[in-house]
């Protein structure tokens, strides 16, 4: 069973969680610190951990999946950590929409490419992009809730690589892959 797929994916579900949670206000701002270490010492961290083992067995989608939002919760941590996050904030907000618009035409690369693999992805690629449109808006609220619903998909999916190869295909993926002919 060499499937590495599940440390990255709680690499991203974990910290997102967290932020999400935050900026729908579950959890107050004052956690922001646990937050950051969280992305840094979770979510980057297994992220690029994730991202190493699953190249090393040829999925390169998913590795570059994982070092672009492992990157993504790495300058969220240093950025948070240098108090240049605080400042963006209060001063250029833009410059935070940019990167949310940024990431989200990312995501929308990565969503293309899941219509040919399953709809678990389709979902949580498609709920990212939406979350990043809507923070990039200033809808912080509803793109929480996107943030949220990606994460929890993220843990699902970590759950599929950790159970269907123990137990046999208990947890459904929707495969979208086109069958040979």
């Amino acid at each position: 069973m060499k499937d590495p797929v599940a440390i990255g994916l709680f690499g991203f579900a974990v910290p997102l969680f967290i932020l999400a949670s935050m900026f729908a206000g579950y959890i107050p701002m004052a956690g922001i610190g646990m937050l950051l270490a969280l992305a840094l010492g979770f979510g980057a961290a297994a992220m690029f951990v994730g991202g190493v083992l699953t190249f090393n067995i040829g999925n390169s989608y998913v590795a570059t999946a994982f070092f672009v939002y492992g990157a993504f919760f790495l300058t969220l941590a240093i950025g948070g950590n240098s108090g240049a996050l605080t400042a963006t904030m209060k001063d250029a907000p833009q410059l935070l929409s940019t990167w949310y618009y940024l990431m989200a035409a990312i995501t929308a690369i990565f969503w293309l490419g899941a219509l040919r693999l399953n709809i678990g992805l389709v979902i949580m690629f498609g709920c990212l992009f939406a979350g990043f449109i809507l923070l990039a808006m200033g809808n912080t609220p509803t793109g929480a809730m996107l943030m949220m619903a990606t994460a929890i998909v993220g843990f699902y999916l970590a759950a599929v690589h950790i159970i269907n190869p123990i137990m046999g295909p208990v947890l459904p993926v929707g495969s979208l892959a086109k069958k040979a002919a």
